[in-house]
């Protein structure tokens, strides 16, 4: 089944700044993630995921990686966050409503920067300036 709209990934490190801060508004507060769906179940135990650890999120504590947006609209649909749990570093996939969309076993010193992540152009412009807008509003 295709994905109902397309979607555009961004870094951290390379902005638009707006998108991240936006991104940091939403997902302000320690929140239990719903682990719903066949997909992330079986991610997570394919994965041998620690549930209990990754399904508590401490903004606190985790580490923003990356934020997709929708392409029609500019707006955020989900973020990555690096987290430790078990001696391991995960990324952990949260969407919208806080539902844990996946989680990923990763190198400590991977960083996301693949050939996918948009660092400019019209797109990352418009994404930037209805981020922005959005936290006018709050």
């Amino acid at each position: 089944m295709p994905p109902r709209f397309e979607t555009a990934r961004f870094h951290v490190d390379s902005g638009p700044d707006s998108l991240f801060t936006r991104v940091r508004h939403i997902l302000s507060e320690p929140a239990q993630l719903r682990a719903h769906g066949a997909h992330v179940t079986e991610r997570l135990r394919e994965r041998g995921a620690p549930l209990q650890t990754l399904t508590r999120f401490e903004p606190g504590s985790w580490e923003l990686v990356s934020a997709e947006v929708r392409t029609d609209t500019g707006k955020w649909v989900k973020s990555t966050w690096r987290v430790r749990a078990d001696e391991r570093y995960w990324w952990v996939v949260i969407g919208l409503g806080n539902a844990l969309v996946t989680v990923i076993d990763v190198d400590p010193y991977r960083r996301g920067m693949g050939e996918g992540i948009i660092t400019g152009g019209a797109l990352y412009a418009r994404v930037g300036a209805v981020n922005a807008e959005l936290m006018r509003g709050k």
